[in-house]
């Protein structure tokens, strides 16, 4: 369980780009060498890039590399700045936990319409069920970060120092 928890998203990433990559070179090469067009690409290319915007976004969340304003917060005693960090992780987490609910509602709409996509036929909810999903784990990893924060004694002046509690 700790290699997935370690890793699973890094995997999904790495396939989810390896994908993409693989898809765009073909589509390259299909339309400027063979001249002929590969009517699917496009689409499964789109998709991927979606599905992979969010997995890395979890990866952010998870090595604590999102940016944030923090020259307020740099002049501030070392307490302060922990706690302000934690508070501003938990508006964070409630944010993620409206967006499943937004995008959960969203998706079984879709679902319910049955529209499908236009080239691949893929059930359109399918694709729009990754934002709830993805909304999910990263509001996990919100919650172990905010956790890790509580647990460590002294203030991380940096993410690294985070990344070594775990």
């Amino acid at each position: 369980m700790r290699k997935l928890d370690e890793n699973f998203e890094e995997w999904i990433t790495f396939i989810l780009f390896a994908l993409l990559v693989v898809v765009v070179l073909l589509q390259v090469i299909f339309r400027y060498i063979l001249q002929v067009s590969l009517h699917w690409s496009e689409e499964t290319a789109r998709y991927t890039f979606i599905t992979f915007v969010y997995f890395s976004a979890i990866v952010a969340v998870k090595r604590n590399k999102h940016l944030r304003t923090e020259g307020l917060v740099q002049i501030l005693p070392a307490k302060a700045k922990k706690t302000i960090n934690i508070l501003a992780d938990i508006i964070w987490l409630a944010f993620t936990i409206l967006m499943i609910r937004l995008s959960y509602l969203a998706t079984m709409t879709v679902l319910a319409s049955g529209q499908q996509s236009p080239v691949l036929k893929i059930v359109m909810g399918y694709i729009y069920a990754v934002v709830p999903i993805c909304f999910t784990l990263m509001s996990f990893r919100i919650l172990q970060q905010i956790i890790r924060k509580i647990k460590h004694k002294e203030h991380d002046d940096s993410a690294s120092s985070v990344e070594t509690t775990t």
